[in-house]
């Protein structure tokens, strides 16, 4: 070979890219993802530039991460204060069995480096808070909510807007999911179309209502290809648009938004504007940032009306005692046959609400507790049905012996306010002059246990399902 040749020669390992940036890894790695026309190399090249802010690293976040890591995404920031559990599995798949116990935002961070080592990817265990949101979002080119939450969902737009920052927010929910993007080319943010949060109680949550696994990992796809979408300035966004989905039917639409508000308190001139630190807006006039819970209105009860779940464990244990009481499980039929108690009577929260709007609180339930009551041993040895008698006994003013019905649901919620439903219907009864009708539940005193079986699970009977 002569000395011409020799200078002709191809280095190995030499190519040239119209994307200097990429490496052959790069190209080897996500070559299927470029030869999509509307990528190629050059907007392959931003993705790996591009910096995203996950915020939730749950059943949205999980596929949003994983995906976003898989797509070559070069810098990924997770957000998330809570730990891996075992029910979170079911849908949270960037999770494994060996991760329960450990910060979901470090578990997910392993997934994502194992899936794309060349990634950056910073976990922040901690919760997105007024104080620290501004400070999290500011340096991203893409924010995308994963929480889920209410709370949060407010929080993370305002931030976004503040910062400059477009949001790919989704949710999922029993067998519906919806995802649209705010914020992005002059369309409106969240607060633009939603401006108040709807009372706690009328919001569910998979924690409550439950959520089909692959739900939240399809709509978290399609939230990781928004995000893919938005950092590379390609196709149509659904800015401006909703996208709904129901699983159970396999029915999906693209509904329309109403534009940017011109006086919303999150993307309009007037609120960029504005300085003030949203920790002091938090407090000044948007408390919808802090989390509330459904039963805000039913924090406390009066005293004696309430036990922990270790007391009526120890209750019912005795056998003198437990011939006089009742466990009334107020969660919806499908938890109940999940699991529960040995001689638990089973009355929904949502039909004693039904019974208070028809007021006929009293007469349902007494019918169903004094089906419920054990019956009782005179000093013969001989039992009868003594319901029936007791409330005759309580109508012409004799002496009633006392029924203990400790009243629980899962987590304490719904069965403080049963107590409290309950209540009220008797002092209604007695109100309204009715003795005999309000004798019939005269003779029960009503606990509620705090924490419901949650709490049972934890300081009764490991054994029994927490979920």
């Amino acid at each position: 070979m002569d000395a011409s040749s020799s200078d002709n020669a191809l280095p190995h390992g030499t190519f040239i890219s119209a994307a200097p940036t990429l490496t052959k890894d790069n190209l080897e790695r996500f070559g299927r993802q470029m030869l999509v026309e509307e990528i190629g190399a050059a907007h392959m090249e931003l993705i790996r530039h591009a910096h995203v802010v996950c915020v939730g690293a749950g059943g949205l976040g999980s596929t949003i991460l994983l995906y976003l890591a898989a797509a070559g995404v070069g810098r990924l920031t997770i957000i998330d204060f809570d730990d891996v559990e075992l029910s979170n599995l079911q849908r949270q798949v960037i999770h494994t069995t060996a991760a329960v116990g450990q910060p979901k935002a470090l578990s997910a961070k392993a997934s994502c480096l194992q899936l794309f080592p060349g990634a950056r990817v910073d976990a922040v265990v901690e919760a997105l808070t007024p104080s620290n949101a501004e400070r999290l979002l500011a340096a991203c080119d893409v924010v995308v909510d994963g929480t889920d939450n209410v709370a949060a969902r407010y929080l993370i737009n305002d931030a976004a807007m503040r910062c400059g920052k477009p949001l790919v927010s989704g949710s999922a929910i029993g067998w519906d999911g919806q995802l649209s993007v705010y914020g992005y080319r002059g369309g409106p943010c969240y607060r633009c179309l939603f401006p108040q949060p709807p009372p706690p109680e009328t919001v569910g949550s998979c924690n409550d209502s439950g959520v089909m696994g692959p739900l939240p990992g399809m709509i978290g796809c399609l939230q990781a290809l928004e995000v893919l979408k938005v950092a590379t300035g390609v196709g149509e966004t659904l800015s401006g648009r909703l996208f709904l989905f129901n699983g159970l039917h396999f029915t999906s639409r693209v509904v329309k938004l109403r534009g940017r508000q011109p006086r919303c308190v999150a993307c309009s001139a007037t609120a960029l504007a504005d300085a003030t630190p949203l920790a002091d807006l938090a407090i000044l006039a948007r408390p919808e940032y802090i989390p509330k819970s459904c039963a805000a209105a039913y924090t406390s009860s009066p005293p004696g009306t309430s036990c922990s779940a270790s007391e009526y464990a120890a209750h019912m244990s005795g056998a003198a005692a437990a011939e006089r009481c009742i466990t009334l499980d107020v969660r919806a039929r499908v938890q109940y046959d999940m699991a529960h108690l040995p001689h638990s009577v089973n009355v929904p929260y949502q039909w004693m609400q039904r019974w208070q709007r028809a007021g006929t609180v009293v007469t349902h339930l007494s019918e169903v507790l004094e089906k419920a009551l054990p019956p009782q041993s005179d000093t013969h040895g001989s039992s009868s049905s003594s319901s029936k008698e007791a409330s005759s006994a309580a109508a012409h003013g004799g002496t009633v012996p006392e029924v203990m019905v400790y009243v629980l649901c899962r987590r304490g919620i719904n069965s403080l306010k049963a107590t409290a439903l309950i209540r009220a219907a008797l002092e209604e009864e007695q109100a309204e002059g009715d003795r005999a009708k309000a004798a019939r539940l005269g003779q029960y005193v009503f606990q509620n246990v705090s924490g419901g079986l949650n709490a049972y699970h934890f300081e009764v009977d490991r054994g029994f399902p927490y979920y």
